[in-house]
């Protein structure tokens, strides 16, 4: 025997009830997040200052939006192509280590949060990194082959990020989710220094350090492309981890 359709009813509205505030339970406003409106006037200054204060969590990692820390930014591998100009080379670079990034200060933001885009400037003092590598290819038309251990510096970084969102619906929510980011950057000064397991002779070892800092600017503008575009896919999947872990609704207020 069926129940009558008045508690049939009651029952359906309660179990609604009960599974979206059960949903909703899931996700709170973490003490870090300052939320900006939609309709302020000043939100691109609020985007920019809700970044800039979030910078020491986010150097320490956020578990519960499953974002690792930044100090130190720990990578497993990033590899880079650049096959046009006088340095054409393929490299992989692995367990890299890099003190700095988590130093970031937001400069300027421009939004069209209808669209999801977000633009901002941004500068870095200091990027300190070491790790192993794997070169190939060709530099000013000469054959190099080399492996080992890397060390660099690079100072005064400046740099523009265009971040591409999507709207993405989970668990009741709304999420932004991270289609793609591009990055430019520019930076004043680098050094680096390289322990060449494949050509051991020092003197060759020396030669390589002397070419790599002589030429520091020149080398980086000629794989800026390459490692822009490096770059960005790293943080295409940091930040997306961040925001599809975040409600829209806890950061951007509708009211």
């Amino acid at each position: 025997m069926q129940p009558p359709m008045a508690v049939r009813c009651l029952l359906a509205w309660s179990l609604l009830l009960i599974v979206t505030t059960t949903a909703a339970g899931l996700y709170e406003r973490p003490a870090y997040i300052r939320p900006c409106r939609r309709n302020d006037p000043e939100i691109n200054k609020c985007i920019r200052n809700s970044l800039n204060y979030v910078r020491p969590y986010v150097a320490l990692g956020l578990p519960e939006l499953k974002t690792p820390p930044l100090e130190p930014l720990r990578i497993e591998e990033l590899a880079m192509e650049n096959n046009a100009g006088a340095v054409r080379i393929k490299a992989l670079f692995s367990d890299i280590v890099a003190l700095g990034a988590g130093n970031y200060t937001i400069k300027e933001v421009r939004s069209d949060l209808k669209k999801l885009r977000i633009d901002m400037s941004l500068t870095i003092p200091r990027v300190e990194s070491r790790g192993k590598y794997e070169v190939s290819g060709n530099v000013l038309l000469l054959p190099v082959r080399s492996f080992g251990e890397f060390w660099t510096e690079f100072s005064d970084i400046s740099a523009i990020a265009k971040i591409y969102g999507k709207a993405i619906e989970r668990d009741g929510e709304s999420f932004m989710g991270i289609e793609k980011i591009t990055i430019d950057f520019t930076m004043k000064n680098a050094r680096f220094k390289v322990k060449d397991h494949a050509n051991t002779q020092n003197v060759l070892g020396e030669a390589i350090n002397q070419f790599l800092n002589q030429n520091a600017n020149e080398l980086i503008q000629e794989m800026r492309p390459a490692a822009s575009q490096s770059i960005g896919k790293l943080f295409r999947k940091f930040l997306n981890d961040a925001f599809t872990n975040l409600p829209t609704r806890l950061w951007l207020l509708d009211d």
